[in-house]
């Protein structure tokens, strides 16, 4: 099974980042934390900026689904699957993953009726002064409609797919490169057309959308509101839903689909080296430009309303439909700069991981140096499903370990330290015991399952294949997992390193490195390996050189900034 490491590695890196986010932000008490900004050490002013802002990378996943969903669909048309038959194939899938959405987020999810009544079983087994737990399902009456990612990413399935199967149809596009074009300009029009999507939305519900405190705008409640009211939110979410509507999103999974569309195009259309620097120019002027904005945009608020409004406005950088006047008070356009800075530093995550593995004929390498990130993200709809076992995990680290009472946002670094070794052993030993059975039972299971029953032409595929009804759900984990056919746009032995090929990058990644401090590493090891290759050359010699001083430096200010904090210059904050 053709699979390329890059996709299956960020796809799980972006979960396993996303639970770690979540497992801090759900005990880390950053009132308590910052009561005295004097006395908070300067490394932990830095992770109050670095994790809101991981947190903010949804539109990061979303172009590594839609990079996955274009080579799917890139591979079905190249064995001469008809259009037709594509499409259909996306908008089942798509409607039947919108289906699972509603599911997650009212429901089984970890902020639907069973995440949120574990947490309050686990409030009251740690606090029994408030008696015993009362278990309700109220929430999963109105909260099936909060436009999460995978909305948003079901959504954008359907319409890539009517887009892409429209446009692959047509001779003109049968160049990739054309194609590709096509996209971008796409991806601008969005983004244009985003705030008159948002205005009709208004024009057509008043003040739409609204905080779940008014929920009846934008989640209208099953047994209270009208039929009608339902299908008209049906629609209206999309448009200008809360917190992350297709409008500005389907750019992000336009982009998303360039990616796998320069993954997949034939060699002879492929310009490996035009594309890269492109790309990496636009992911850097997106983060430029989307960075002076956000921080214009918070100085003033600050300015306006004070520290905390300006405080609150970075915390909820992830909120990309809150970042308007109305909502948080970001005056120029917030909203655009928020989804510039976190959708330009998403494009250069994906094509630095691209040139460092298919760019340089380390894919199957990779693939199984990375068999544990990529692990979570195999089945990254279920492990975003119940992650609400890292309540338990909390429960366990709060009440057991540090004899706390149990409950949101009630530790410090100790009890947030441990919550996230227990919280991702856990989800680790879950998703080593499931891969046993093949994940039977799990949400990607269930999603195939139904695709089987509900798609014409995905059932008789399977059939031809001799699979079974009840083993169309099942993941192919050798294949697809363990013994992948990993793909390469450049073999090892096309790199060219008698001109130093490898040292040459391993400066570069050393001199971003002072900036993102884990390119110092992946430099430092790549400059080594490159001493054998390519010999004690200028080139090598320079590479070991910057990668040594950007790690020793990293390690100079990370042990500075532990230390020294605003109280070691005598500054009262």
């Amino acid at each position: 099974m053709k699979r390329f490491a890059s996709i299956d590695f960020l796809r799980g890196f972006a979960i396993f980042m996303m639970l770690i986010l979540h497992m801090v932000s759900h005990t880390l008490n950053v009132d308590l934390l910052t009561a005295d900004l004097s006395k908070v050490k300067f490394l932990e002013f830095i992770l109050m900026i670095v994790l809101p802002f991981g947190g903010g990378l949804a539109g990061f996943f979303l172009m590594v689904s839609a990079m996955g969903n274009t080579v799917s669909m890139e591979h079905e048309l190249s064995r001469n699957t008809p259009g037709h038959v594509v499409v259909t194939r996306q908008v089942v899938g798509g409607l039947i993953l919108l289906f699972f959405a509603m599911l997650v987020e009212g429901v089984i999810g970890y902020h639907g009726a069973i995440g949120e009544n574990i947490q309050t079983a686990l409030t009251a087994a740690s606090n029994p002064e408030i008696g015993p737990a009362v278990w309700t399902w109220d929430i999963a009456t109105w909260r099936f409609n909060h436009f999460e990612t995978i909305h948003t990413i079901a959504w954008c399935i359907i319409l890539n797919g009517l887009i892409h199967g429209f446009l692959s149809s047509r001779e003109k596009y049968r160049d990739k490169a054309k194609l590709i074009k096509t996209y971008i300009i796409m991806a601008i029009a969005v983004l244009a057309l985003t705030p008159l999507m948002w205005g009709l939305a208004r024009i057509i519900s008043p003040g739409y959308p609204a905080h779940l405190e008014t929920y009846y705008l934008s989640y209208p409640r099953i047994g209270t509101d009208s039929i009608g009211r339902f299908i008209l939110v049906f629609f209206l979410q999309p448009l200008a839903g809360y917190p992350e509507p297709v409008f500005p999103y389907l750019a992000a999974s336009f982009i998303g689909t360039i990616f796998g569309l320069f993954l997949t195009m034939p060699d002879e259309q492929r310009k490996v080296k035009p594309f890269t620097k492109i790309t990496l120019t636009a992911g850097i002027v997106m983060y430029l430009i989307g960075l002076a904005g956000v921080i214009a945009n918070i100085i003033y608020v600050v300015s306006t309303k004070g520290f905390d409004a300006g405080l609150d406005v970075y915390l909820h950088i992830w909120d990309h439909r809150g970042w308007v006047p109305e909502l948080r008070g970001t005056p120029w356009m917030g909203w655009y700069f928020q989804f510039m800075l976190l959708n330009g530093f998403g494009i250069l995550l994906i094509m630095s991981m691209i040139r460092l593995v298919e760019l340089r004929g380390k894919a199957r390498a990779f693939g199984e140096r990375s068999r544990y990130i990529r692990r979570f993200g195999f089945v990254a709809f279920t492990n975003y499903t119940i992650q609400f076992m890292y309540y338990i995990a909390a429960f366990i680290a709060i009440d057991w370990i540090f004899g706390n009472v149990y409950g949101k946002n009630v530790g410090l670094w100790g009890e947030t330290i441990v919550t996230v070794i227990l919280g991702i052993t856990i989800m680790t030993l879950i998703n080593l015991l499931w891969e046993k059975i093949r994940y039977a039972g799990s949400l990607e299971w269930m999603v195939k399952q139904m695709n089987f029953a509900f798609n014409p032409v995905r059932r008789r595929v399977l059939k031809e294949k001799g699979v079974k009804w009840y083993q169309a759900g099942l993941l192919n984990v050798n294949r697809a997992f363990y013994n992948a056919d990993w793909q390469n746009i450049v073999e090892t032995k096309d790199i060219d390193h008698s001109a130093g090929e490898e040292s040459v990058l391993a400066r570069k990644l050393a001199q971003v490195g002072f900036v993102f401090p884990l390119f110092s590493f992946v430099g430092f090891f790549i400059a080594r390996k490159a001493k054998a290759l390519e010999g004690d050359t200028r080139e090598n010699k320079k590479a070991l050189v910057w990668s040594t001083v950007s790690v020793v430096f990293f390690f100079v200010w990370l042990i500075a900034f532990f230390i020294l904090s605003p109280s070691s210059f005598g500054l009262t904050l």
